[in-house]
């Protein structure tokens, strides 16, 4: 059985994980704990990374990389929102 890993299966396991919601206490507390996580994220090591890779890439090839960004940073931090902001 042959396994084939590319750029974007690597990139995906090293973004930083958007596991638990912060809890401080009330939503004014808890976005300023919150968004700061989602731009270090999209700072963190691997996005330079990532961003070299789309740019260097065809638009059919590109769209694996956005959707590693889009599935590791941008889906949790829309869920983690709703739980801060909706009643």
């Amino acid at each position: 059985m042959e396994v084939r890993l590319t750029v974007a299966d690597g990139l995906g396991p090293v973004l930083p994980s958007f596991d638990a919601v912060p809890d401080v206490g009330n939503v004014r507390d808890d976005l300023p704990t919150l968004c700061p996580r989602v731009r270090d994220a999209m700072l963190s090591r691997p996005d330079p990374a990532l961003c070299s890779v789309i740019h260097e890439c065809d638009p059919v090839r590109a769209d694996r990389f956005h959707a590693v960004i889009f599935e590791g940073v941008v889906e949790p931090f829309v869920r983690m929102l709703r739980v801060v902001i909706e009643p």
